[in-house]
């Protein structure tokens, strides 16, 4: 049996000898019944078509439609086989030596005394819709493009993998042959002399350039220069202006004139590409140092939400596809196997906080400051409450159960700090700063030989002198053994005669009674009312009140035309942050306050309330949840 692309080469053959795409069906269907009499002489696989010709052309008609191969059209009364595979050659010849073609105009239909089906070409408008073809290559659906000039009402056919540079480039060509006529080079140099005044020598320069490298004329045109913009913009405006005082065109300035539009639109988005390339990478440097500032570590949602110095979000100025590019290239790349500039760190519940890498360690070394104190008070709490009742735990006596104790401690309380130092990447942060810088803050040392020092070490605590405290903070018959024996006994004995008639109380009376054992066991109240007050000092400025500062501070980030509306914007971002600050308040009554406690729950607010990080002007915000949280926590009875 004959291939099935056998009887295609012949229907090509047949086309380019009739110089036509077009077959009409049944003068080709007698031609193949007297053709394959010949050919099954010598190829006796073309027997079957002898006595069965027509038949078995259909059936190769139907596999070569499907797979675009030909067009069946029926404009006619006996049918055409249109064969695209005609122009498409046909342009690859057209467009192959340009510097040949320079004085002629770019091919179109009636250059190949042809007319294409309608849906056999792509209509494109030089002016409008090239667009997509200078921000990254096209697939067309159709290979054939029918290039329109709006401007002068031309056209031309090229093929879509031809734009722009094979288009910009012929141009160019077009541009270039007419200058260099007639001695045209010169005529042009005094016409384009007072676009450039004080810079002769430029101007020869890019007329040198275009007379013997005009490959380097497209690639300078494709750099997008200044330089460049100036002069091909001039000598197209000129150009344009010469021949339009001509009456009759001859086909070498039509020739021109379909280079101009080209270049001139060439040049206009390329300039465009570039200046918008640019403000990517400004706006890519922006969100570079935004990464610098504080809380240092972000997630996506963050990032996309970043603006500049004008409040402008960044994803105006690059695409999310750049944004999700910029990310993977800090994540992944590294120089000379250092590790790369961004890590990731994902927590417990599967959120991703992006961090570079030299935020990284000082960042857990301020967490873990933060955390000390936080964390020998609960020890403190929890110990002398248990003494208080005649109890203890293994923590009070092993090293490795305190140690145990102080890592689940810091698990549930500081659940962003323990996801950090479970982090594998970290140890590795700390190696290469140790071999890059070789010193390390003391502060920062918090691994040696490759391993986390205890957690005792790290929040500066000694479970000896943590159990000696709590004792101290009792009575003194505490520590005598027979008489804590003797009151823990008589203890035992109330707690079970309760037992027995012990009636079960409301939920509101539990939490109240909680919360008063929770009150008698914290420190000196003095130091969480005195840091109150510096945080106050140190916050608010020194000519205005609480309040009047408050009222500023939302005017800058509830800027909402509706008074209503802001008012019920202010209001629920104030029951929002009474909400989180209920929550917290027991841990912050046993210790001596600092700001960086209220600005960690603002930004963590911030960070989990949608709305909320959607406003401008979030420092405004951030700073207003702060005072306000300070306005709170001064009627706060200890």
């Amino acid at each position: 049996m004959a291939k099935a692309t056998d009887l295609y080469v012949i229907m090509r053959a047949y086309s380019n000898k009739n110089n036509s795409p077009y077959i009409d069906i049944d003068t080709f269907i007698a031609f193949l019944s007297k053709y394959v009499v010949r050919l099954a002489a010598e190829q006796p696989e073309w027997a079957d078509w002898v006595n069965d010709t027509s038949l078995k052309f259909w059936n190769a008609m139907g596999e070569y439609s499907e797979d675009g191969r030909c067009v069946l059209l029926t404009d006619t009364p006996q049918g055409r086989v249109y064969l695209p595979y005609y122009i498409v050659d046909r342009l690859k010849e057209a467009y192959r030596d340009l510097d040949e073609s320079a004085d002629i105009p770019f091919p179109n239909e009636d250059y190949f005394a042809v007319k294409l089906p309608p849906d056999q070409t792509q209509m494109l408008s030089l002016e409008t819709d090239l667009v997509p073809y200078f921000d990254k290559p096209v697939t067309a659906f159709l290979p054939v493009i029918k290039l329109v000039f709006l401007e002068s009402g031309l056209d031309a056919l090229i093929l879509a993998p031809m734009i722009p540079h094979r288009l910009l480039e012929a141009a160019i060509l077009k541009i270039r042959y007419h200058v260099k006529q007639h001695n045209n080079r010169e005529y042009y140099m005094h016409k384009l002399l007072p676009m450039f005044q004080n810079k002769e020598g430029t101007l020869r320069e890019a007329l040198e350039m275009l007379n013997s490298r005009p490959l380097d004329c497209l690639n300078a045109i494709e750099g997008g220069g200044e330089v460049t913009y100036l002069f091909w913009a001039s000598l197209c405006s000129f150009l344009k202006n010469d021949l339009r005082k001509k009456t009759e065109r001859l086909s070498g300035d039509v020739a021109v004139l379909e280079g101009v539009h080209i270049v001139e639109t060439c040049l206009n988005l390329y300039k465009t590409r570039l200046q918008r390339e640019r403000e990517k990478e400004t706006a890519l440097r922006s969100l570079d140092q935004l990464m610098d500032k504080p809380p240092y570590y972000f997630t996506q949602d963050q990032i996309i939400k970043f603006t500049d110095t004008k409040g402008a979000l960044l994803l105006n100025q690059y695409t999310e596809a750049d944004l999700n590019a910029y990310i993977k290239k800090k994540v992944n790349e590294s120089v000379e196997g250092a590790i790369p500039e961004w890590l990731v760190v994902q927590s417990k519940n599967g959120e991703q906080y992006y961090l570079k890498k030299d935020k990284y360690l000082p960042l857990v070394t301020r967490l873990i400051f933060d955390a000390q104190n936080v964390i020998k008070q609960e020890v403190a709490d929890r110990w002398t409450a248990m003494l208080g009742n005649f109890k203890s735990e293994p923590a009070m006596e092993m090293d490795s159960e305190f140690e145990r104790l102080l890592a689940n401690l810091n698990t549930t309380m500081n659940p962003l700090l323990a996801t950090f130092l479970e982090d594998k990447k970290l140890p590795w942060v700390y190696d290469e700063l140790e071999r890059t810088q070789k010193v390390i803050p003391p502060a920062s040392r918090i691994f040696e030989r490759g391993k986390l020092i205890p957690y005792s070490l790290l929040f500066v605590m000694k479970r000896k002198d943590m159990l000696f405290d709590a004792k101290m903070s009792l009575p003194f018959w505490y520590s005598i053994p027979v008489i804590s024996s003797i009151i823990a006994f008589f203890a035992r004995l109330r707690k079970k005669k309760k037992k027995g008639y012990q009636t079960i109380k409301k939920p509101s009376e539990t939490i109240e009674a909680a919360e008063g054992d929770i009150t008698t066991s914290r420190g000196n109240p003095k130091d969480f009312i005195n840091s109150v007050r510096e945080i106050e000092t140190q916050m608010v400025p020194i000519d205005k009140d609480i309040d009047s500062y408050l009222e500023e501070l939302q005017n800058h980030w509830g800027q909402l035309l509706d008074p209503k509306a802001q008012r019920n914007l202010v209001e629920d971002v104030n029951s929002l942050v009474r909400d989180n600050l209920r929550q917290s308040i027991r841990v912050w009554k046993k210790q001596r306050l600092s700001s960086i406690n209220l600005q960690d729950l603002a930004q963590g607010i911030i960070n989990g309330t949608p709305v909320l990080r959607s406003i401008h002007s979030r420092d405004a915000l951030l700073l207003y949840m702060q005072i306000y949280m300070v306005k709170i926590l001064k009627t706060v009875k200890i």
